[in-house]
């Protein structure tokens, strides 16, 4: 069996696993429903959620990709970089630290760093679905994490008027697409106390596996990834060395 074979057989293997067989990532939602709100599509009207975290505590990560929308291209295929945290911040004040050990890239620790392969920042909000009783995340590029902190940090600021010990997280928001469509929007929920009982019960849970959410390859299948690439898009010669 040739690698390439042997390369398709493991991709299967992955989407088969993340959608819950062996009780993989998805295990436990109806059939076509994924731990990633699909943004565009379940948002396009607002959705209720009830945010796990405070955004100094979402999970980051870096990603390399390269195409153009118009017309669709890909130049380079959507991939994580291997120089990336597997774990969510472990408390307030090691996130900042935790940001700056990783903001740079490494081409010694990921092929595709050392490609020169272009090289962005992705959060993932963890979030209570109420529609499906379980935890799900939001998996976001920098721009619209940014869009949503902001909103984040005004409503929890309006009320922390009138109660100082009041958080967001494990209380109820709704998110949507902003009237533009071009990114997001918070803006405060509603639901009742057991809703949100049974959403607290998942704050810190260790359920939420962002290294497998996160879908880190190994270098066989980023090299695949990197032959691929379009000439141009990605320094190719690091093939041979590495």
């Amino acid at each position: 069996m040739s690698i390439r074979n042997k390369l398709k057989e493991r991709e299967e293997a992955r989407d088969k696993a993340a959608q819950g067989a062996g009780g993989g990532i998805n295990a436990g939602l109806p059939e076509g429903v994924t731990r990633y709100v699909k943004l565009g599509q379940e948002l396009k009207d607002g959705k209720t959620f009830v945010p796990l975290a405070e955004p100094d505590m979402w999970f980051f990560y870096y990603v390399h990709e390269d195409g153009q929308f118009s017309p669709r291209e890909v130049y380079v295929q959507k991939h994580t970089c291997l120089h990336s945290p597997h774990a969510a911040p472990a408390s307030k004040e090691e996130s900042p630290d935790l940001f700056d050990q990783y903001v740079k890239p490494n081409g010694s620790v990921c092929l595709s760093c050392r490609a020169k392969a272009k090289r962005k920042l992705y959060f993932m909000l963890p979030v209570y679905d109420p529609e499906y009783g379980t935890w799900r995340v939001l998996d976001l590029k920098e721009f619209h994490a940014g869009k949503l902190i902001d909103d984040y940090d005004k409503l929890e600021k309006a009320a922390k008027k009138f109660n100082k010990d009041y958080t967001l997280v494990g209380d109820a928001v709704v998110i949507r697409k902003t009237a533009d469509g071009k990114s997001y929007s918070m803006e405060s929920g509603e639901l009742d106390e057991a809703t949100l009982e049974a959403a607290r019960a998942f704050i810190g849970s260790p359920e939420i596996n962002y290294e497998e959410l996160a879908n880190f390859r190994d270098e066989a299948d980023i090299r695949e990834i990197l032959e691929k690439a379009t000439d141009g898009h990605v320094d190719k010669s690091v093939l041979l060395n590495f």
